[in-house]
């Protein structure tokens, strides 16, 4: 069921579309997001293909990627939870339209923040009949290149004419992330685009096609419901994990407070014999009692484990541990089993204070208990050597991460600078512009911390109206790079400032950024006249290599062209849209052949663009 060395799903398959289907449109949420991990992410959904296919490698299949899905992704990330890439590149500016911050509002009882913690997506795919296909995704994975232990859920979805209540979590929780749009208008489309699907949600049923559950819930925490009340734990579907007594319980969670460990060991006054496992960070146990967990067995992972990783990627220049991220809890009474999986930490915030989503799976005790879960996470035997976990007690495991916890401090001021309402505009400079950047409320506290374009080397530091003058096309964006250090700690963070006055060829910047002359133009048009991206990678390197012979591309290239627009004319018409935002783009001069614009013109008549 959870074997970590079997069961293994790659992020990209999870999101591509089925076969015979395109996406149409897609809603994503994360924690932490990082930009190179988005731009897989878009590969995968406007290319079907995987994640880490050589396809990232080339600059021409990344444009048409990042092109194709601009207009079909809202993605939703914890303001201030954009990470720096390894390196930046102007294809950024195209992700701009994707992502959109979200800055939760204070709640009582809890002292920081809330954080906007779900990891779920919600994908719309369509036929060549525009028949529509759902697929709902819940995860405890964030869209980073962390290596840590996670889970993920997804099942697919039809429409019909019958109603179903199922969905009606989903579209409060839909209802909420289109609060956090921009009032533009890309912003607009997209909440165009997500009120279609919240019409269509009541009639889509999705199925679990399994033997071992039978029934789901969809449970997101901490947004409001259509008759105003907060969905909370407290919530009915949660109550044989939170409210009631059990004879089994499982419990995965990276991160724990104290209270809600000791709620689920106490809670059975009245059953007297009752098991219990916790599967947690060594880190973490610091914030336990021994007296609070009493009742439970509880494991960490090994260290060979964390740090084996170094085993297979000696030559990187930083190793990454790895570690469980995985959010699980089983419980069981009597027949009667649950599963929940998803974002929500076994912590006081998650619990009464963040923006979470799970899923409840129900079973029977012959499918789904302590034994057949905890076997499925040993890999086996709990004694084997491939056991990826040990048993600890928290007496030897005192250890409280105060690197972490001094971490925590700073990525809080990140969250006060993301609610300084921070807005930016350009202005011309000649052939360059001038960017200014105004904070309504400023403070720098005991801080150090400057401030700089994403695509830019120039760095100022904080203040409530900062400068950067004489900038490039392509190094204007809604993505500013933040550093903050206390002198002995230092983050680096990516925010969305709103920015006003940005040139609208910026698009067609990054195109001549990428298409820079008549071997990368050739390549940009095999590769979107190709009926398969791999090939037609492929065949465009091919044509390269013909482009260098001199005059051959004149005797091969044409012709071979001339058969792929005729064959794309007869199947795909739609395709010669692309080609002609692709030469409405290019500024420079000597890029178009001067055969190819007169084939071009012929072919653009006959499919009517």
């Amino acid at each position: 069921m959870l074997n970590p060395n079997d069961d293994r799903l790659d992020y990209g398959q999870v999101l591509a579309p089925p076969e015979g289907y395109i996406l149409d449109f897609a809603v994503g949420t994360t924690y932490s997001l990082d930009l190179d991990a988005l731009v897989g992410a878009s590969i995968a959904l406007g290319l079907s293909e995987d994640t880490d296919s050589d396809l990232m490698k080339n600059p021409i299949c990344l444009l048409e990627a990042l092109r194709a899905t601009g207009d079909k992704v809202a993605l939703f990330c914890e303001a201030g939870q954009i990470h720096m890439p390894n390196s930046v590149t102007s294809l950024y500016i195209l992700l701009e339209k994707m992502v959109f911050q979200v800055n939760t509002a204070k709640r009582k009882g809890i002292a920081k923040y809330p954080s906007f913690h779900p990891k779920f997506w919600l994908l719309k795919y369509v036929d060549e009949n525009n028949k529509p296909l759902y697929r709902v995704v819940v995860l405890s994975r964030n869209l980073t290149f962390d290596r840590s232990w996670d889970i993920t859920f997804c099942m697919d979805g039809i429409v019909n004419g019958r109603k179903t209540l199922k969905t009606e979590p989903v579209i409060d929780f839909l209802s909420y992330l289109m609060g956090n749009l921009v009032a533009d208008d890309n912003g607009k489309a997209k909440q165009k685009k997500m009120k279609a699907i919240m019409r269509e949600l009541p009639y889509v049923h999705f199925q679990l096609n399994s033997k071992e559950f039978e029934d789901f819930e969809f449970l997101p925490v901490g947004i409001k419901n259509g008759k105003g009340a907060f969905h909370s734990i407290e919530d009915k579907a949660f109550a044989p994990l939170y409210g009631e007594s059990f004879h089994e319980i499982l419990i995965m969670s990276p991160f724990l407070t104290g209270s809600v460990i000791k709620d689920f060991n106490d809670r059975n006054t009245y059953i007297n014999k009752s098991d219990y496992m916790l599967f947690t960070r060594a880190m973490s146990l610091g914030k336990l009692k021994a007296e609070d967990c009493s009742n439970f067995r509880i494991f960490t992972m090994k260290d060979a484990v964390i740090d084996g990783e170094s085993a297979i990627s000696e030559d990187a220049p930083q190793i990454q541990k790895q570690d469980i991220h995985a959010k699980v809890y089983m419980v069981r009474k009597y027949s009667d089993a649950y599963l929940y999986l998803g974002s929500l930490n076994a912590s006081h915030n998650a619990m009464y204070g963040n923006i979470e989503f799970m899923m409840m799976l129900k079973s029977k005790n012959r499918y789904l208990n302590l034994t057949k879960l905890s076997e499925s996470l040993f890999g086996g035997n709990e004694d084997a050597a491939s056991n990826p976990f040990q048993e600890v007690s928290v007496n030897e495991m005192m250890i409280i991460d105060e690197e972490q916890e001094m971490q925590s401090v700073l990525e809080g001021y990140i969250k006060q600078i993301s609610r300084m309402k921070p807005n930016a505009f350009v202005s011309s400079n000649g052939e360059n512009y001038d960017l200014t950047v105004h904070f309504d409320r400023y403070e720098s506290g005991k801080y150090e911390i400057t401030v700089a374009p994403l695509l830019s080397n120039k760095t100022e530091k904080f203040a409530e109206n900062i400068q950067f003058v004489s900038l490039q096309l392509t190094q204007l964006s809604e993505f500013y790079k933040f550093v903050i250090t206390d002198g002995t700690r230092t983050i680096q963070r990516v925010i969305i400032i709103p920015t006003d006055g940005l040139p609208e060829e910026r698009e067609k910047a990054v195109v001549n950024s990428v298409v820079k002359d008549k071997e990368c133009f050739y390549r940009y048009i095999a590769f979107l006249l190709g009926d398969n991206c791999v090939l037609s990678a492929l065949e465009a390197n091919n044509v390269t290599e013909q482009i260098h012979n001199g005059s051959v591309h004149k005797n091969i290239q044409i012709p071979a062209l001339y058969e792929k627009m005729l064959h794309t004319a007869a199947t795909a018409p739609e395709r010669f849209k692309e080609i002609d935002y692709l030469i409405k783009a290019i500024s420079s001069d000597g890029v178009i052949p001067e055969q190819f614009e007169e084939l071009y013109n012929t072919f653009k008549k006959a499919v009517k663009l």
